[in-house]
């Protein structure tokens, strides 16, 4: 299949060059501070079941922090992992997953809307999903424009804005609970000058909305969206069970006391 220069590689095929691009001392650079910032961001979340969908170090468990009993790992078959299955068709359970994080699982995936259902699916009622992804409006994006001939990882992914995904949540009816950018050192891969740069993550709190990746955390909502129409609805008129009842109550008094002046 003939790929244009804005659609992202098949998963399937991605994962392996992903995983080869992390081994660099650039991508064990990124894998440290997203280590530090998932361990500190996911601690909150408990349940029996979560998985992780990518893994590109061994070495590395981002569901570690969490209180998730049994952690499992998804990848592409040939990669390590506890399955080997395409995204697009999880062979798991529905209503199992109390988390699924997403490890640029949209900025390499054709069908990012059947991905994003597929999570959807596993997840229990309140469940989580965490998506880690490039952010166009960085130094990374920069790159990926200015290499958008290559076809080698990260390069020839699909960086989508963070905004974008936030509205894809939104139609599967889930509230973004935490969005923040990070890693806003340049991609250089050398350890010496990256180690160098490290003082620069301290303008965070000013440049982080220009950090290479971005780091994403909704939560699936049960109430339906027909509820939440109604509940408005109520607020609008004005209208209680309370205030029907009385306001009925009044009409039949006033009906009995025209049939006794009748007579």
């Amino acid at each position: 299949m003939k790929l244009n220069l804005r659609q992202a590689p098949i998963w399937l095929e991605a994962q392996r060059p992903l995983a080869q691009w992390y081994s660099s001392a650039l991508g064990q650079s990124i894998l440290d501070e997203l280590e530090s910032r998932l361990s500190e961001q996911l601690v909150g979340i408990f349940g029996y079941q979560g998985m992780q969908i990518g893994q590109f170090d061994p070495e590395r468990d981002f569901l570690a922090s969490t209180g998730i009993h049994r952690r499992l790992l998804l990848d592409a078959p040939g990669m390590p992992a506890d399955i080997h299955a395409d995204v697009l068709h999880l062979p798991i359970a529905s209503d199992t997953m109390k988390v699924v994080i997403f490890f640029h699982t949209l900025d390499f995936c054709s069908n990012p809307h059947q991905a994003l259902r597929e999570a959807d699916r596993v997840l229990t009622e309140d469940g989580q999903l965490i998506v880690i992804g490039f952010n166009p409006i960085s130094v990374f994006g920069l790159r990926h424009l200015l290499s958008a001939w290559s076809k080698k990882a990260p390069w020839n992914g699909r960086f989508y804005f963070r905004q974008r995904i936030k509205d894809w949540l939104s139609v599967l009816n889930y509230r973004v609970m935490y969005s923040e950018a990070m890693y806003i050192r340049p991609p250089i891969n050398s350890e010496r000058i990256l180690s160098r740069l490290r003082k620069v993550e301290r303008l965070q709190p000013w440049l982080g909305g220009l950090g290479g990746l971005y780091v994403l955390q909704a939560r699936k909502q049960t109430i339906p969206m027909t509820m939440t129409r109604l509940q408005w609805r109520k607020k609008r008129t004005g209208l209680t069970v309370g205030s029907l009842a009385s306001i009925s109550e009044r009409s039949r008094a006033n009906d009995t006391h025209e049939k006794k002046g009748n007579r």
